[in-house]
């Protein structure tokens, strides 16, 4: 069983409010652990509904099940743990996705629920913890398309024993995406010879940048064995970067966005 993981550390207990939005001195200065639960309503919240999205990257094509952890989590607001069981009911809300495209332009889509499978949508904090991890499980992403990410909106609607819901961590959108096994980060260096057109001798075989150093790229899964190159140094989208003037690329082949498909047998790849 593959375990993915978000960063354990935004698991840490943050002090925002159960009666709208919590506004401490711990809120302003970024530090979120609460030390004085004696002075904030206790309450239950996600810490990772601090950001907007969370993406999870999923191994595409794999036959197995990737157990996604630390992820929908959610945790007790307070600097002491439960001294009971506290109960904590979660519902689906795909209100969340749909939000999420329409304001950022996206498309991504639903999570089928063949896709996954969860244990139960209602949790226990038990006693003497702080908080409880639900793991999300893909028994297999064989049928899932690479070229698709796809959202999963999650709400907490109740909890028991007079805690209350964070109003502003109440809602946990994520998105899921596929990466095959040339997915990463990667150097780019290009020869000079031929550039004559750019300003660049015919006849120094040196490579670009003119440090030697390349440049940072990604190759991103566009498909189980296929990738879209993407400028992380100066373009910041899908294209090659073709030149570099002084500290500034200066074109990127017409704007192109090169995507690779590899042949798995042997890694060699093929530009389309």
């Amino acid at each position: 069983m593959k375990k993915i993981t978000l960063n354990a550390l935004l698991l840490s207990a943050m002090a925002f409010g159960m009666t709208g939005c919590l506004k401490d001195k711990g809120f302003d200065t970024n530090k979120y652990g609460i030390n004085d639960p004696d002075t904030q309503p206790v309450g239950v919240a996600f810490p990772l509904a601090t950001k907007t999205k969370n993406t999870v990257a999923l191994n595409a094509g794999t036959p197995t099940n990737q157990a996604v952890t630390e992820t929908f989590y959610v945790n007790l607001e307070s600097g002491k743990p439960a001294p009971a069981d506290i109960h904590v009911t979660v519902t689906m809300n795909d209100g969340l996705r749909t939000a999420y495209n329409t304001a950022n332009g996206t498309a991504i889509a639903a999570l089928p629920p063949a896709f996954y499978n969860l244990a139960s949508l209602n949790l226990v904090i038990p006693a003497g913890k702080s908080g409880v991890d639900m793991p999300i499980n893909f028994p297999t992403t064989v049928p899932m398309d690479p070229s698709f990410s796809y959202g999963l909106g999650l709400t907490i609607t109740a909890v028991d024993g007079n805690y209350r819901i964070a109003s502003n961590m109440k809602d946990l959108f994520l998105e899921f995406t596929l990466k095959n096994k040339y997915d990463g980060n990667y150097v780019l260096r290009i020869k000079t010879v031929g550039w004559a057109a750019y300003g660049i001798s015919d006849n120094a075989p040196a490579t670009w940048p003119s440090n030697g150093d390349g440049t940072s790229i990604g190759m991103i899964t566009g498909g189980p064995n296929s990738n879209r190159m993407y400028d992380y140094w100066g373009f910041e989208d899908f294209i090659q970067p073709a030149f570099q003037t002084g500290n500034t690329v200066g074109t990127g082949f017409g704007a192109t966005a090169p995507r690779f498909t590899f042949n798995t047998a042997t890694d060699a790849f093929g530009e389309c």
